[in-house]
């Protein structure tokens, strides 16, 4: 008899090359959520309805995937309903049988940030640096690997772990499937009260690096600018100590801060985010940077996701890192990293390569 993840695997392989709406979640320590929208594109953010929140990186507009549809992993009858709910569903130029489409090599070099490339992205947001008109700037890289694992295979193996804050698959109308196991909370809500962390700096999780004063002020930049923009919402906000968070391979320094405010959700994500972890500071100047370094666009990655139960009046919304996109066998992986003033290319590609080796390690193994 077939498996049931075996026969979920093989669904959702088939669902990915319609124009399905539908992402799978779990939040550390909660339970494996799946979810799934009849409308055949992405609606605009509202705030009574229950379902998945997303947005890209550079457009921000907050987006969402109604939870017209629930599903049990743990059923084969909801195996069944899902294949009945894809037979609504339009193709969308993938092999219409679920099988492994074939990847173009030569797509993994145009797709994949080279070290000439960083090279020239790094010099370019320095000389901002140099010139003191920002002073700090975050610079981010794709990795693209091809692969015969499926995302139901990727997300299961990610589930497995315990070196996330929020894992999830994530699959788009236009055959695009992202994938992410991200260490960062933007905003936990239950009722008037919030919880936030403000995370940055890295180094290996290996026990034989000590935290430098350069991940020491990188990390502070973005407490500081988090705490300012709270007190302009008049927020009782505690803040505790910084301490190690580790992430896989490697690990960050984090403080805890907790607030409470009247303010909507989609109103304090807009005050938050982007945060100078992945934009830089100040943040008009970064984004600017970034925007003339990264030969890339960003998308979804530090962008948000993150799921709201109106009928609980909760909510759980993360910085989109730790992701790839999957599509015809091609799996991109985004990272970055925050460019400081004495900051060296050297050692922010070996950071930025730590990163992709992590994320692989949390996907594959």
């Amino acid at each position: 008899m077939q498996k049931l993840e075996d026969i979920w695997n093989e669904v959702i392989r088939r669902a990915e090359t319609t124009d399905a709406l539908f992402c799978i979640f779990k939040k550390r320590g909660g339970k494996t959520q799946f979810i799934a929208s009849n409308a055949s594109q992405l609606s605009g953010y509202t705030s009574n309805t229950d379902g998945f929140i997303l947005s890209s990186f550079e457009d921000g507009e907050l987006k969402m995937i109604p939870n017209d549809h629930t599903f049990d992993l743990n059923s084969a009858d909801d195996a069944t309903r899902f294949h009945l709910y894809l037979q609504n569903r339009k193709p969308v130029g993938a092999n219409p049988c679920g099988c492994p489409s074939p990847y173009d090599s030569q797509n993994l070099e145009i797709s994949s940030t080279s070290t000439e490339s960083y090279e020239r992205s790094f010099g370019s947001v320095k000389k901002k640096l140099d010139s003191k008109e920002a002073s700090k700037i975050v610079l981010s890289a794709r990795h693209s690997i091809p692969t015969e694992k499926s995302s139901f295979e990727i997300f299961s193996n990610i589930e497995s772990k315990d070196s996330y804050e929020f894992a999830y698959l994530l699959h788009l109308p236009n055959g695009e499937t992202w994938i992410g196991n991200t260490p960062e909370i933007l905003l936990q809500k239950s009722g008037d009260s919030y919880s936030t962390i403000s995370l940055a700096g890295t180094i290996a999780n290996d026990g034989k690096q000590q935290w430098h004063e350069k991940e020491i002020r990188e990390q502070k930049v973005v407490t500081d600018y988090i705490t300012e923009r709270l007190k302009s919402v008049d927020s009782n906000i505690n803040v505790g100590a910084t301490h190690s968070k580790p992430a896989g391979l490697i690990q960050h320094l984090c403080t805890d801060i907790s607030f409470t405010s009247t303010e909507s959700l989609s109103s304090l994500i807009g005050l938050l985010h982007p945060t100078p972890a992945v934009l830089g500071s100040p943040t008009s100047t970064a984004l600017s940077a970034i925007k003339e370094a990264e030969s890339h666009k960003r998308e979804l990655y530090s962008g948000v996701v993150g799921f709201q139960s109106k009928s609980n009046d909760e909510a759980n919304i993360f910085v989109n890192l730790r992701c790839g996109k999957l599509k015809n066998n091609i799996l991109t992986l985004f990272a970055g990293g925050g460019i400081m003033p004495d900051s060296t290319k050297d050692n922010e590609w070996k950071e930025v390569q730590m990163k992709f080796e992590s994320i692989k390690r949390a996907f594959f193994e």
